[in-house]
């Protein structure tokens, strides 16, 4: 991985495939470092390979694996420097896209599956600031991935939609704090994109996917974004992202 101080050290969640996948991509043609981090070992060592971007493997929900990671930077710090981007990406729904959209409701939930659902969505999230945060310096930003689920009603999987509202509210809760040290944080909360979570019951002949490379570009942009806190949506390609403020967030 060349060293590039100037574009930043970026540290990528759920790289190796849909959004992050893209991040990765655009991060390092724009010269920058980039360590990508996924429970996909095979697509994550091929994305390395394709980018000159760094992999491990992590499981977000596993404290002792964000403590090891935080080990690891310390042995690293004098190649990679701290980081200067975070972007919290992994997610995912709770049920395989392969299964009746009947296996995404309340009543069909396994504990097996909201317990690990739990552990990507909000786990991921937590751990990941937890771990990170004491690393990073003055001018730093984090993109977390939400979801339009995570400001709006979605009835196609209730238990998703919990899991997103819980990252909007932790993104708006946290912002005031981390101003005062200098650390900008933003929820992006994109309507459909066409990842590997959706339902294939989704896909319909009449339904439009964004791309993942449209929310990458939203996603560097909100790194240089002023203005933090806020939950940005993106419901189409070709339509601008817009803030839904907190009931009472009047800031500008």
């Amino acid at each position: 991985m060349d060293q590039n101080d100037n574009a930043g050290f970026w540290i990528v969640t759920g790289a190796a495939s849909g959004i992050g996948a893209a991040v990765v991509r655009a991060v390092r043609h724009s010269g920058a470092n980039v360590l990508a981090l996924d429970v996909d070992d095979a697509k994550g060592s091929a994305l390395a390979e394709e980018t000159g971007a760094l992999y491990r493997v992590l499981d977000v929900g596993d404290l002792d694996q964000w403590q090891q990671f935080a080990d690891y930077l310390a042995s690293e710090s004098a190649r990679l420097g701290s980081p200067t981007y975070i972007h919290l990406n992994a997610g995912i729904q709770i049920a395989p896209p392969d299964v009746p959209l009947s296996e995404y409701q309340l009543e069909a939930a396994t504990l097996e599956r909201y317990r690990r659902m739990m552990s990507v969505n909000v786990d991921g999230v937590v751990f990941g600031l937890q771990t990170l945060l004491p690393l990073l310096a003055p001018g730093a930003a984090i993109v977390v991935t939400a979801s339009l689920a995570g400001v709006t009603p979605y009835a196609i999987d209730p238990l998703y939609a919990m899991s997103k509202h819980a990252v909007v509210g932790l993104v708006r809760s946290l912002a005031p704090e981390l101003a005062r040290r200098g650390i900008r944080i933003h929820a992006l909360c994109p309507g459909a994109v066409a990842t590997e979570i959706i339902p294939h019951a989704q896909k319909t002949n009449d339904a439009l996917f964004m791309a993942p490379e449209d929310l990458a570009k939203d996603v560097v942009e909100l790194m240089e974004e002023p203005e933090s806190g806020k939950s940005w949506v993106r419901l189409r390609a070709d339509k601008p992202r817009y803030v839904i403020r907190a009931p009472g967030d009047k800031t500008r």
